[in-house]
């Protein structure tokens, strides 16, 4: 088991953070084509692709492959209620939008990167002081420095967030939604790993992330510091493995809180069988998560952890820590034409994707989870989604949005559900979310939390896609969301279904038509809204 961790360095303003995540995104991001059982019906390559390809020594050597897929695409979109507003408030407008962009991918001996950016222009025909620019950004890959010892992994996304759970929710980026804010997440992480002699492998790393909103509603910015390092015992089939964690993490909001924690645990493993392990989990910790200054803890628990064929897997942690008991639990189940997978756990989050406070937010979302148990490696994992995506006709970037923006360390309680079904022309996907959110510790903050201190979510998603033919896709998206806060004085729906058709024009040229229907509830507010969307896309 890998533990993160965290250092304090000096601090980086956002310029900077991009800066670098923008260089190692190029640098550092992608796999190859995985193998994946059976659930990939993956397209073939794109025609429009500049592919620089070296092998040396008559294809024996090292292998050095990078593809830049660059892209354009224009949609229009009519709707009914441009700005979400209720009752006579209702007013419409024609939207153009114009989206260029860039996937590139490396696949060598030393890199493996996938990098996809856009840029959306949206002028809006009526209304045009809403009219903007919206960044789009998934990255994630690694690097080996040196062979077999040094490595970087990088990961970053720019997406839009929603900030409220109780405020007015929206099933695309074209209506005027104040509720939502482009934030970016950015990570890079270099450690090395090595082995002592054949008694212990050992692993060092350190790790930075910064998270940037563009709201000024909410002080949801941070940097995060983690040094962690692990030594563990080689011989995973011997009486008594083991393997000792240690970590420390220091995190700054803008809001002012620092936080700063410190854990040492061991794991002492005994494998019964080559498929099941039982682990005891001896440790201590120190943090300030819960209180103004640092506090002490012993923790204790212990973990099982039984493949019960290479297609099924069970794991369960249970742990008692500082706030109680913490624990983590997971099924994965696959064939050649389905993949099922279940998780339910309880931790502090110190970040909001881990608390699921970030949660699933885009169509390519829901998909890099449910992917998860089919190919855990990251960036090997983004092209299989990408390939996904691009064989079944479905846009990554479509909202299944279920999440907000908190400004503290959080308590949080995750449970997921999620199944894919592959035919050979259908394609149906359930993602089932509920998540439960409260502070750990009373600070002066404007989320959420600071008007209601536990939060309450529940999601669902339904995505159905249909080849017509060769050529055309019929997709389907349904979703429902609810956030109900303490007491149920504060609440938030959304209801949205959207039909598409999309067609294959050129060797290069897709045509998309589609249909949206959203309605929203709350106590904050409420809307209704009708859409009818029609785009082309080329890839060059």
């Amino acid at each position: 088991m890998q533990q993160g961790s965290t250092l304090c360095v000096r601090k980086a303003g956002p310029l900077q953070a991009v800066v670098v995540a923008g260089l190692f995104g190029v640098a550092v991001t992608a796999h190859g084509q995985a193998d994946t059982g059976g659930l990939s019906s993956a397209p073939p390559a794109p025609l429009s692709t500049r592919e620089a390809t070296t092998q040396d020594n008559g294809g024996q050597g090292p292998r050095r492959q990078m593809t830049f897929v660059p892209r354009v695409a224009v949609d229009g979109t009519w709707t009914d209620n441009v700005r979400l507003l209720g009752g006579a408030g209702k007013t419409s407008d024609f939207v153009t939008s114009v989206s260029p962009g860039l996937r590139f991918t490396a696949d060598g001996d030393r890199l493996k990167a996938d990098v996809d950016y856009s840029l959306t222009r949206l002028q809006y025909a009526n209304e045009q002081s809403l009219n903007r620019y919206e960044n789009a950004l998934r990255a994630v890959g690694s690097l080996e420095v040196a062979e077999n010892f040094a490595f970087v992994d990088f990961s970053g996304t720019i997406s839009q967030q929603t900030i409220s759970a109780f405020g007015p929710r929206s099933a695309s980026d074209v209506t005027d939604n104040r509720n939502r804010s482009e934030t970016g997440v950015y990570r890079i992480s270099p450690y090395v790993r090595g082995q002592f002699s054949d008694w212990a492998q050992y692993e060092l790393r350190y790790g930075r992330t910064t998270s940037r909103t563009k709201s000024d509603l909410v002080a949801a910015d941070y940097d995060l510091d983690e040094l962690s390092m692990r030594l563990a015992s080689t011989d995973s089939q011997r009486v008594i493995g083991w393997s000792i964690n240690a970590n420390h993490l220091k995190q700054e909001y803008t809001s002012g809180r620092s936080y700063e924690a410190d854990r040492v645990r061991a794991f002492l493993t005994h494998p019964f069988t080559p498929q099941l392990s039982v682990s005891v989990i001896p440790g201590w910790e120190s943090n300030n998560y819960a209180s103004q200054d640092k506090q002490s803890h012993v923790t204790y628990g212990g973990q099982v952890q039984w493949a019960l064929s290479e297609r099924t897997q069970m794991s369960a942690l249970v742990e008692q820590r500082f706030f109680g008991r913490s624990y983590s639990v997971s099924f994965e189940h696959r064939t050649p034409r389905s993949a099922w997978r279940f998780s339910d756990s309880r931790d502090a989050s110190a970040t909001p994707s881990q608390a699921g406070s970030v949660s699933v937010g885009t169509l390519y979302d829901l998909y890099y989870f449910q992917f998860a148990s089919i190919e855990p490696d990251a960036a090997r994992r983004a092209q299989l989604v990408n390939s996904f995506l691009l064989a079944n006709g479905l846009n990554g970037n479509t909202s299944v949005d279920l999440g907000f923006l908190a400004s503290s360390v959080t308590l949080a309680r995750r449970r997921d559900a999620s199944l894919t079904l592959i035919g050979l022309r259908d394609t149906l996907s359930f993602l089932l979310s509920q998540s439960e959110t409260s502070r750990l510790l009373q600070v002066d903050t404007n989320d959420d939390l600071s008007t209601s201190n536990l939060i309450r979510q529940h999601g669902l998603s339904v995505v159905y896609s249909r080849r017509l033919t060769p050529l055309s896709t019929l997709n389907v998206l349904g979703s429902m969301s609810r956030a109900s806060g303490q007491g149920g004085d504060q609440s938030s729906d959304l209801r949205s279904l959207s039909i598409s058709l999309s067609t294959r024009l050129g060797p290069n040229t897709t045509g998309t038509v589609g249909l949206r229907r959203t309605v929203s509830t709350g106590n904050l507010s409420s809307y209704s809204e009708s859409a009818l969307r029609g785009g082309l896309s080329w890839q060059f």
